[in-house]
């Protein structure tokens, strides 16, 4: 019997619009834990600067991605400083690139 190979964890138990969509909150979700561990900020702090509660914190530290909106996490990299921009090549193919705004 052949391996099947899945584009995600997620992808095993949902449907592939649902799963692709837990994939990238799941991203953002490591994405965003790993800005405030790198800050080396207190869930406290971390929730005073995004100014979102501390259960929140600890939600998304706990990568408890139902809880949150993908607009939402996009929103909390907003405030860190970073944007989304998204590239469209092509009527059925698109991109999104998150980065951080340079300050000058």
């Amino acid at each position: 019997m052949a391996l099947k190979y899945y584009d995600s964890p997620f992808h095993v138990t949902h449907d592939k619009e649902t799963a692709s969509k837990m994939a990238m909150k799941m991203d953002l979700s490591i994405m965003l834990s790993n800005l405030i561990k790198e800050q080396s900020w207190t869930q406290k702090q971390a929730a005073e600067k995004l100014g979102i509660q501390q259960s929140r914190v600890s939600d998304l530290k706990n990568a408890k991605i139902e809880k949150f909106t993908i607009d939402a996490m996009f929103d909390m990299l907003d405030v860190l400083g970073f944007r989304a921009q998204m590239s469209m090549p092509s009527l059925h193919e698109a991109s999104i690139a998150i980065s951080k705004v340079k300050v000058s």
